[in-house]
């Protein structure tokens, strides 16, 4: 029987110029007969002075509660299963957009969040997204396994701008969906099967903005093919970032599933 366990690695940093990060994180790990499963969760917020730090807390919270409440009574038993967990988390994040409109109409200001959660469990994946931060899903090559909700990314997706026109695009931080904005939120949603090798990075666009995608894996496979600690890895990503002037909240995380056989772990 095999055993799973991750590698993990996560930096939250408030980058070169802003006096207060808005970005928050989430990393809850859990055990059952056959390993490790995990929640992670990247939330980037926004708004007026301290208000988007106060959204993606909300998140963070949120989920953390949920972890702890709900998800803790349904580790060992015959009902804990990815359909069920999925079930969970959509009513769970229909409460966290109405949480996070209730409060910006509580201070009378305009606030939001990106959210971008991954699941991981038995070798499965599940993710959750809205707003453009990123998952990708690394292994030999990369992929983006969300969305961005962004203007200038569903102009992309329509071929009324090519990939170089987007890039400095004047609207690229425009987003057409992000936590607290609309009643009913409908996020992306994907599930899929985890391969040996797998490697997850969660970010917000404060981390992406600074590394392209190839910058991105070649760092990620050098680690791994160093065996290097994935958190060694993002700190060397992070110092990269900050080294181009940044102006954003830098924020990622990395996870890196290992299987082994029970009897050796």
């Amino acid at each position: 029987m095999s055993y799973i366990s991750f590698n993990i690695g996560a930096i939250c940093d408030v980058g070169n110029v802003k006096e207060i990060n808005q970005d928050n994180l989430l990393i809850k790990i859990g055990e059952t007969h056959f390993g490790e499963f995990g929640l992670f969760v990247i939330a980037d917020g926004m708004g007026g002075l301290a208000a988007g730090e106060v959204a993606s807390s909300i998140i963070i919270s949120s989920f953390k509660k949920w972890w702890e409440k709900d998800l803790s009574l349904l580790v060992n038993t015959n009902n804990f299963s990815l359909d069920l967990i999925d079930n969970q988390l959509k009513e769970l994040i229909q409460i966290i957009n109405q949480t996070v409109i209730d409060y910006g109409v509580s201070i009378n200001e305009s606030v939001g969040s990106t959210l971008s959660m991954l699941f991981l469990y038995n070798n499965s994946y599940l993710i959750k997204h809205i707003g453009d931060s990123r998952i990708y899903i690394i292994n030999k090559k990369i992929s983006k396994l969300t969305e961005d909700h962004s203007w200038v990314d569903e102009q992309l997706r329509e071929g009324k701008l090519t990939y170089k026109e987007a890039l400095n695009h004047p609207k690229r931080n425009v987003l057409t969906k992000c936590i607290g904005t609309f009643s009913n939120i409908e996020p992306y949603e994907s599930k899929g099967s985890v391969m040996e090798n797998d490697t997850f990075l969660l970010c917000s666009d404060g981390f992406y903005n600074y590394l392209d995608e190839q910058e991105i894996l070649k760092y990620i496979l050098k680690c791994i093919k160093n065996k290097n600690d994935v958190q060694e890895c993002l700190s060397n990503m992070l110092k990269k970032i900050k080294s181009k002037k940044a102006h954003d909240n830098i924020s990622a995380i990395v996870i890196s599933q290992n299987t082994q056989n029970s009897h050796s772990k």
